[in-house]
């Protein structure tokens, strides 16, 4: 190697290595603020649950519009999920429940939820759900397929009465991207299930039970300009999400509950995601 090169690979070198001094800093100064976010919130009261979907998503879509260069997308959000899920396990410790014996859904866990959490099995859905039924900061990771749906729903039953905000409800989707194969995941899709809040992100599903068929569901939906964006069917049970934020005291619930109740179908809401 000349004189010229090796100038230049130390240089580049110590550039790197400055580089990384002020990343560990800039992480530093964040953790302190984190502090600072879990003092204010333990001032008002215990804190439950310090998951904010939105802000994440709002977060990764500014990423992908701004990320430029050789680094990976997919990269780049890895070590923000790292990030995000330390730090909100700073504020309030949790918890992931996923399906015994399957190993994706447990790399599911870790990608999106980094190394410091606790990832624990569970033998089986009624199981998992259970342990996140009542008000808590764990969250269970819930296959996306109409029998696991099937079960969670049965589950919720139990707890008629409430409003899906303060039920155990759906309120984020694993990967958080619509095209999730451009980031080169192979990874399945699942639900994350707990009592995070539901906020508007801007491409956001409300997810309903219905027990009925796609056909009647579609069809009565159509007389209020909704479509059904994506279905999951467990025997009578019809699971679909409309692409629209709705909550339970909105116009568009009760437009939606009208609907039903007069065909004499019964209906409830499992809860809301956005996506990038």
């Amino acid at each position: 190697m000349d004189d010229k090169n090796a100038i230049t690979l130390h240089g580049s070198r110590d550039k790197i290595d400055a580089i990384d001094t002020k990343i560990h800093n800039l992480l530093m100064d964040r953790a302190l603020l984190v502090q600072n976010i879990q003092k204010a919130k333990e001032a008002q009261g215990p804190i439950v649950n310090a998951m904010h979907a939105d802000r994440e998503l709002e977060m990764f879509a500014r990423f992908n519009k701004n990320h430029d260069g050789c680094l990976p997308i997919a990269s780049l959000q890895r070590m923000f999920r790292e990030m995000i899920a330390t730090f909100s396990h700073l504020q309030c410790p949790f918890k992931v429940y996923v399906l015994k014996g399957e190993p994706l859904q447990r790399d599911v866990a870790r990608y999106f939820y980094g190394t410091v959490i606790e990832v624990l099995e569970c033998d089986n859905i009624e199981q998992m759900v259970k342990k996140i039924l009542s008000p808590t900061s764990d969250i269970a990771l819930l296959p996306s397929d109409g029998a696991s749906l099937g079960v969670f729903n049965q589950i919720l039953k139990a707890t008629f009465g409430k409003s899906f905000e303060d039920k155990c409800h759906i309120f984020a989707h694993l990967p958080f991207w619509q095209d999730a194969e451009s980031y080169g995941l192979d990874l399945p899709d699942m639900f994350v299930l707990g009592h995070a809040p539901m906020k508007i992100t801007g491409n956001d599903f409300t997810m309903f039970s219905v027990k009925t068929s796609y056909k009647t569901a579609n069809g009565l939906l159509r007389e209020t300009d909704y479509l059904i964006d994506e279905y999951a069917e467990n025997g009578e049970n019809l699971f679909f999400t409309i692409n629209q934020f709705i909550s339970s005291d909105s116009e568009m619930m009760a437009d939606i509950e009208k609907l039903f109740v007069e065909s004499e179908i019964s209906m409830a809401c499992l809860g809301i995601y956005g996506k990038v």
